[in-house]
């Protein structure tokens, strides 16, 4: 009823201490809701996988249905090809990593870490010392006498971390562990995961709606709208050739300018909403386009350039808004139907003689534009 193709994993050069995940014709309902519909995923043994979406696009219950927590209503999990589909998830030898720390406030950071190997019946002293060395692994080494509420919120995601890595897993589940810190703890601890990642080379699937983590981190983003994986790929392919329409929307900004074909051959000739017909390269055709048919131009604003250049088409836009953004400036503005347009610029010295009310001219590179049928409604 979903996905009926197998995509199958880019090579990864992490060192092959995870597991491989199979996830075959995964199905998960809640009454007649669809939660998962479908889903077919391989992820090679060491990959960063991050299952990117909205709310309500499935992410993690596809996650909870490989960590164990919930059962899928059809499909099957393989984990270096054992079926723990119906495995309960104290047998899975997977380590997870909540949003929430859950680290026990009574106990220190060291029998925090080693409570799992505890569980285990493993002895006092060979816990400890493994503790002691998955602290040292996520750079807490030192801070084991220390109680939960000693650390900053960085350092108990660390320490979670820790615990979750301290049995040496197969795999490592994280569910969007990082959305309860601020920004810059939160880009931090991105860096300190990728380091983690590619020291131990184990399995991990990180579910996060935020496009820029996962654009950030892993080594292929699967994006999930409604239960269905739209589309699966390295951040650059994801980010320069979205496969549809809500992907274009979803990962990264975009503008979207709806058109119609007029002709189709050497280049794509299509008609802007306010008469002008501009030629595109065929390589903007995402979805193959008929002559009549409804379709959406797509560019991202960054490849917006102010002023006229050597090549490509030209539109004129009414500014309602300069807004200064560090690095670049964010320019908003209606083009001649009234669709809005936004554009970053890097600098600022050329913006100086502009204000809100001017009408700027800015050319869009052919090679920066996407064409996808259908409209945006």
């Amino acid at each position: 009823m979903g996905n009926e193709i197998f995509v199958k994993p880019a090579s990864t050069t992490s060192a092959a201490a995870g597991a491989s995940i199979r996830i075959s014709r995964l199905e998960k309902r809640f009454g007649p809701v669809f939660a998962v519909d479908g889903v077919n995923l391989d992820i090679a043994a060491g990959e960063f996988i991050a299952l990117l979406g909205p709310s309500g696009s499935g992410k993690t219950t596809i996650l909870m249905s490989v960590a164990g927590f919930e059962f899928p209503t059809s499909g099957t999990i393989q984990v270096d090809s054992e079926d723990l589909t119906y495995v309960p998830s104290n047998r899975r030898n997977l380590g997870m990593v909540f949003q929430n720390y859950t680290l026990f406030p009574h106990m220190t950071i060291l029998d925090n870490v080693a409570f799992p190997l505890k569980m285990r019946g493993l002895p006092k002293a060979e816990r400890h010392a493994r503790a002691e060395a998955a602290l040292a692994t996520v750079r807490l080494g030192g801070y084991g006498s220390r109680r939960p509420n000693e650390l900053s919120g960085g350092q108990q995601q660390r320490v979670a971390l820790a615990r979750a890595i301290v049995y040496q897993p197969r795999v490592l589940l994280m569910d969007e562990p990082l959305s309860a810190l601020d920004k810059n703890l939160r880009e931090d601890m991105q860096l300190e995961i990728k380091r983690l990642h590619a020291e131990l080379g184990i399995t991990v699937i990180f579910v996060t709606h935020d496009q820029s983590e996962a654009l950030t981190m892993a080594d292929r983003i699967a994006v999930l709208k409604d239960g269905k994986i739209q589309q699966i790929g390295p951040a650059r392919e994801l980010y320069e050739r979205p496969a549809n329409l809500f992907t274009a929307g979803f990962v990264g900004e975009m503008n979207f300018v709806d058109v119609t074909v007029e002709s189709v051959g050497d280049l794509v000739s299509v008609r802007l909403p306010w008469g002008e017909t501009w030629q595109l390269p065929p390589t903007a055709a995402v979805d193959a386009a008929t002559v009549g048919e409804a379709a959406v131009m797509a560019v991202r604003p960054e490849r917006l350039r102010l002023g006229t250049g050597a090549a490509g088409q030209v539109v004129k836009v009414t500014l309602s808004d300069i807004v200064y953004a560090g690095a670049a400036m964010l320019l908003i503005g209606r083009l001649p139907d009234g669709t809005e347009l936004r554009a970053r610029i890097p600098g600022a010295s050329q913006l100086d003689a502009l204000a809100p009310g001017d009408v700027a001219t800015f050319t869009v590179p052919g090679e920066a534009i996407l064409l996808y049928r259908g409209t945006r409604r």
